[in-house]
Parts: structure tokens; sequence; C-alpha cells
């Protein structure tokens, strides 16, 4: 999207990738959807007291119902949740918010509220557009040259600015609208959470998920991600 050349190249391209993306779901949901997802989401939620959700998911993380919408346990997160209300201890996504509307991201993160249990904590990894400038903007330091060296290789041009780091960040890789913890803290409100914060990405409340990330997550990811706790009530988790 950043390279189209012209408005129709760029209504183009935006049109190819989503309808190969929804051609990709639709075939899920009709291979694992409606009675299938829901015999799966019985079953998790049946065999396991600590009940714990990976939303758009690459790999499995253990303890965790994991779904991914081209997946086997097809879950879309512009719908409503097909989940009961308080059955979730832990909803856990990353890098997927960022590639929906800010009206669904607030529909979404209300619908999470309802599914999730008293106590329970909705973690939320995204690409952070205060992180990301801070750190684009800023003095040279190992995780701008991350960011900068991986951005190059998008752009046709001989040379790699912050405006098109900060650009690529936001309007490439199907990214809709990147988040602030001020943001964040606006929207847990309005969504019935009692609080929101911002944590180390890599020291979360829960042991198989740090594991996850620590064994999963390249230097980069960490570089722009900012993760986000909403917590149901003012618990420690």
């Amino acid at each position: 999207m950043i390279n189209a050349h012209s408005e129709m190249d760029f209504l183009y391209r935006g049109m190819r990738a989503l309808i190969g993306f929804r051609t990709r779901a639709g075939i899920a949901w009709i291979r694992n959807g409606h009675l299938i997802r829901a015999k799966a989401i019985r079953k998790y939620l049946a065999n396991h007291s600590e009940t714990k959700l990976q939303l758009g998911g690459t790999y499995m993380i253990e303890g965790f119902l994991n779904s991914q919408i081209v997946g086997d346990v097809p879950i879309d997160i512009t719908s409503r949740l097909p989940l009961p209300d308080s059955s979730f201890s832990l909803i856990y996504s990353s890098h997927l918010v960022e590639h929906i509307h800010r009206k669904q991201f607030a529909s979404f993160l209300a619908d999470s509220f309802r599914v999730l249990k008293p106590n329970g904590i909705h973690i939320v990894a995204t690409p952070s557009i205060e992180k990301i400038s801070r750190t684009i903007y800023g003095p040279p330091t190992h995780e701008k040259t991350l960011l900068m060296d991986s951005g190059s290789r998008f752009y046709p041009e001989n040379f790699h600015t912050e405006s098109q780091q900060l650009n690529l960040s936001m309007r490439a890789f199907g990214h809709r609208f990147l988040y602030d913890l001020a943001f964040m803290r606006a929207a847990a409100a309005e969504a019935g959470f009692s609080s929101v914060e911002s944590v180390d990405n890599l020291e979360l409340p829960d042991k198989a998920l740090s594991r996850y990330i620590k064994a999963k997550k390249p230097p980069r990811w960490n570089a722009e991600t900012e993760t986000f706790i909403f917590r149901t009530d003012n618990s420690d988790g």
C-alpha cells in the first residue's frame, strides 16, 4: 500500500488483499466454524479449570484455547465472540488489534469484558505508535537500527528516513490503527475495565505465555511492540 502509484492502484491492492484474506477466512469457517468450533470451545472449557484464550495465534500456547481466523478454531474479533459470558480468566493477542478499525476495536474490547471472569485480564500486544515514534526519532539505539534496517527493504528508493519508517508502521501490513497508552486507558474505561497498564513485553503474569514470547518473538517484535494489560477490577491479576 505504501508503494501504490495512484489512487486506483491503492484501491486495487487493498481489494486484492481483502478478497484473498476473506476467502481464506471463509474456507476456514466452512471447514471448522459453527458446530465444529462450538464443540472445540465446549471441550476446552470442560477440561480446563484455568481458562485462557489466544486470539490470532500463529503458534500454540500450552494451556490456551488457541484461535486463528484461518485455522482450526476460527474466531473473527470484528464479530461477537462465540464464547459464553464470564468464561475465561485471560485473553491474549499479539499484533492483531492493529488490523481492525478503531470502532471495531472498541466493540471487541467491550465484548472481551463480557467474556472475562471476575479478576480476569485481557493482554494486548500491539505495535505502539508512541514507542515506534519515540524510537525512530530518538538517538541511535539498537532498537532504532532494528526497525530502520528491517523497514528499508519495503521501499524502492536508495534511502530510508524516519518518515518512511513511520508510514510503514502505520499503513503497511494491513494496519488500520495504531494505539498508545492514553488511548487504551480511555477505551478501557468505556468498555468497563477498571484499569489498564503498559508492562514489559517479556514479563507477563502467566508463565506459559512468557515462555512462549521469549521463545518465539524476535528482537524486532520487542522493539516496536507495547503490551497492555486490561483488568476487570483492581486486583493484581
